[in-house]
């Protein structure tokens, strides 16, 4: 009996500590418990900072309470709430490492997305949105998350792609991944590493939705090297020859002079349609060419940009402005008629002082959108367009609207047309009480027939006009060779922004035309005086 009661007093003495730090273990999480409930109080009244207090305390003092789990959590997404997203991504981390198993991961996960997106940290950003995109059950959560991934990706290097590659090579995700590492890969001249990330992309996602990116650029930079040469399309033959020839005597100066880094070929579209595709095609696949300028007229532009974007091939409208032509893959014109209606606004709200215009326009789509544009200017500069009225083109009178437009005393009076309703509407404007009104114009008002037929009605009229070559570049093309034609000025500066493409790679070449094209932007405004057209200063946009 003495020997059993030895016994239990030992093991009592032995197993005391456990016994007690049980006891203590219990008590620490009966405080961490309500130190948590009144912490879990603020979070849920959005008082994140005071949560934060509450919360920390228990991250501090209580690492092995049940309450440690959930106030790293909310202490995590408190910071985020407060827009301290260092604190909030620290926190996440850390959580993420201490608990990969808990009910709240996909909930830190998130979190850890959008800390990094809002650090502009888009590696890390990516690949946590990732991982919830993976991981989630909310639809609307996993839409939003997709969203942000195909943002970013396309902003993230070549190494930083490979390695969410082969972290989500198994997941549908990888799709995506894929198609942003073999087109930047493309960008950068990796051609043998685009092809095979391209072609690895059809072969495990064949009916991805970048079957036609894919196949663009694989054609792309198949392209082959630059030859250094350059196409010119003009109507030599035919109903326009007589521009065509004059542009050609233009481009026998440059080559003469040696002033551009590539060779010209030039052929004849022979004024049609149809024959400028057949000599399009001739220099692209015989002559080789890297890009191509003109046509110069849009019936021949048609068929030759559809040719040429097609093939992958550049091409630079130098004379066409309608800028549909811009949503056609690889194809660059230059500044039309809304360009001019803005420089004509800005000229006309900053250097002639008028606060209050009108705009007449006829119903044709593209003086419909020229006079938006010169709206829009208006008002973005804080002046006030008190009328705008459109026509039909075939009418003869505008009599009822140009007088309501007087009673409301315009400045000036913008006129998006072309150069024969010009003459016909400024007699009109003048005899409905508007004779003292600033007319506005664009391009269509440098025509000799318009102070000719249109007299002292157009008298003081100002106009913008394109104007993409300053005057030194004239007097380097020499007075001997070279008189300055307005029909020519938009040609010239086309060839002559072309001397600053020095070494290029075909795949890198749309981006350089594009970069070389809005560079520089430069209008004429001129003056009708006395009859005549008077320079009045060059603007640039």
């Amino acid at each position: 009996m003495k020997n059993y009661l030895w016994v239990v007093l030992i093991c009592s003495i032995a197993c005391a500590p456990k016994f007690l730090e049980r006891i203590e273990a219990g008590r620490e999480d009966e405080r961490a418990a309500v130190i948590y409930e009144r912490g879990n109080t603020y979070f849920k009244q959005k008082d994140y900072k005071r949560a934060i207090l509450e919360f920390e305390e228990i991250l501090d003092r209580y690492e092995k309470s049940d309450a440690y789990e959930p106030s790293l959590y909310l202490t995590a997404f408190s910071y985020f709430k407060l827009n301290r997203f260092e604190q909030a991504a620290s926190l996440g981390e850390k959580f993420v490492k201490e608990f990969p198993n808990s009910s709240y991961l996909t909930n830190a996960i998130s979190l850890l997305g959008e800390s990094y997106f809002k650090l502009a940290e888009d590696y890390k950003a990516t690949y946590y949105l990732t991982k919830f995109y993976i991981v989630s059950d909310d639809s609307s959560s996993r839409e939003a998350a997709f969203e942000r991934i195909l943002k970013l990706l396309p902003e993230l290097s070549v190494s930083e792609l490979e390695k969410l590659h082969r972290m989500f090579m198994v997941e549908p995700i990888d799709e995506h991944i894929l198609y942003n590492l073999a087109q930047i890969e493309a960008r950068e001249g990796k051609k043998e590493e685009a092809e095979r990330d391209f072609n690895l992309l059809l072969r495990r996602f064949p009916n991805t939705d970048y079957t036609y990116e894919v196949r663009e650029y694989v054609r792309f930079i198949g392209l082959g090297e630059a030859t250094g040469r350059a196409g010119i399309l003009l109507p030599l033959t035919g109903r326009f020859a007589d521009y065509g020839r004059r542009l050609l005597d233009i481009v026998r100066i440059f080559e003469n002079r040696k002033t551009l880094p590539f060779s010209l070929h030039v052929l004849d579209t022979r004024s049609d349609p149809i024959e400028a595709i057949v000599a399009a095609l001739k220099l692209i696949e015989d002559i080789h060419v890297d890009f191509l300028v003109g046509p110069i007229f849009t019936i021949e532009a048609l068929g030759v940009c559809g040719l040429a974007s097609g093939k992958g091939i550049p091409v630079i409208l130098p004379m066409v402005s309608d800028t549909r032509f811009e949503s056609i893959p690889n194809i660059f014109t230059t500044q039309g008629g809304e360009e001019q209606a803005q420089a004509i606004a800005r000229y006309g709200i900053y250097d002639l002082g008028i606060k209050k215009f009108a705009i007449v326009y006829p119903d044709i789509a593209n003086y419909q959108r020229v006079a938006h544009v010169f709206a829009n200017e208006v008002v973005k500069h804080n002046r006030e367009v008190v009328a705008m009225y459109n026509f039909h083109p075939d009418s003869i009178t505008m009599k009822y609207p140009l007088e309501e437009i007087a009673e409301k005393e315009p400045e000036a009076l913008f006129l998006a047309m072309d150069t024969d309703m010009i003459i016909n509407s400024a007699p009109q404007i003048a005899y409905y009480g508007m004779e003292e009104v600033t007319l506005l114009g664009i391009s269509t008002f440098k025509n000799e027939r318009v102070p000719r037929l249109g007299e002292k009605y157009v008298e003081g009229s100002v106009f913008a006009t394109s104007a993409l070559v300053d005057t030194s570049v004239f007097q380097q093309l020499s007075s001997k060779d070279y008189k300055e034609d307005e029909f020519a000025t938009k040609f010239i500066s086309v060839l002559w922004q072309l001397k600053n493409i020095k070494e290029y790679d075909r795949n890198v070449l749309p981006k350089i035309i594009a970069s070389m094209l809005e560079r520089s932007r430069i209008f004429s405004i001129y003056r009708v005086h006395d009859g005549e057209f008077v320079k009045l200063t060059e603007m640039s946009q």
